[in-house]
């Protein structure tokens, strides 16, 4: 299992009226959150997609317990709990700045080679960077 942490703060334009998160932003905070744990691989997503490979969403499940307010700052804990093959699956945990679990879901990606628009199994590219943190 690897895990990373995110932290963000609610802006403004993400709110409605009483000041409360919108729910489809957690959609958006997952991918942040998914993009910083890519690079603490030492990759990018732009390095994946130049070594051929896409990434789709698949599936995505979310789960709202309290919601967020404008100004807060989100952690946000995103958690790779096996080793991927043809999908990753990405667990996500939203903490409010009182450290209150406020959200959780889970994503899972497909990998696409990119020329022949077909499934594929995990780049080595990714695959070499992963072994070790499952290896411990």
């Amino acid at each position: 299992m690897h895990i990373t942490e995110t932290t963000l703060q609610v802006q403004y334009y993400e709110t409605d009226q009483m000041g409360v998160a919108h729910h489809s932003n957690y959609i958006r905070y997952y991918e942040t959150a998914r993009t910083d744990f890519i690079k603490s691989l030492g990759l990018s997503y732009r390095q994946l997609e130049e070594s051929g490979t896409a990434m789709p969403i698949i599936n995505v499940n979310c789960r709202y317990i309290q919601p967020a307010t404008y100004d807060e700052t989100l952690t946000i804990k995103t958690i790779l709990k096996e080793l991927p093959t043809s999908r990753i699956t990405f667990y996500y945990e939203v903490y409010n700045q009182a450290g209150k679990l406020i959200n959780e879901g889970h994503t899972v990606l497909a990998f696409i080679n990119q020329e022949a628009q077909r499934p594929s199994r995990v780049p080595e590219i990714l695959m070499e960077r992963l072994r070790p943190l499952f290896s411990k």
